[in-house]
């Protein structure tokens, strides 16, 4: 019963946190590819 409750908790806390990584990664990787800036961080041209 224990195995089976610390299985439960680490599920609890490996979900959620993978999500968070995995979209923490696809969210930067326009950074590292050299992709096109969000609009509002362009810096208009004068």
């Amino acid at each position: 019963m224990n195995n089976i409750r610390l299985f439960i908790a680490w599920i609890w806390v490996a979900l959620p946190l993978g999500w968070g990584v995995y979209q923490s990664v696809n969210k930067s990787l326009p950074l590292f590819r050299g992709g096109a800036a969000p609009a509002a961080a362009v810096a208009p041209a004068h």
